[in-house]
């Protein structure tokens, strides 16, 4: 847990720097090492587990939609899509 956790801090680490990098080559780069690091800390390691309990906490805590959320159709539009 304890290796998971350090490669948690090097992934921040590299996407901060990345993100500030001004060169955008460099920055992709070290992105995509950072991508590639929790990869294989989420195939490897315990971090999958937190993460997974991570997810799920935030997709809990998304509101609902309302029922008249989603605007209503115009009878005067000729749209070619068929209502469901």
């Amino acid at each position: 847990m304890l290796t998971s956790a350090l490669l948690l801090g090097v992934i921040v680490l590299l996407w901060q720097k990345g993100a500030a990098n001004t060169d955008e080559v460099m920055g992709i780069l070290e992105r995509l090492i950072a991508v590639v690091v929790l990869v294989i800390s989420l195939c490897v390691g315990a971090l999958h587990l937190l993460f997974g309990f991570g997810l799920l906490a935030l997709a809990l805590a998304l509101p609902r939609a309302s029922q008249n959320q989603a605007p209503q159709r115009q009878a005067t539009s000729n749209d070619i899509f068929l209502p469901f």
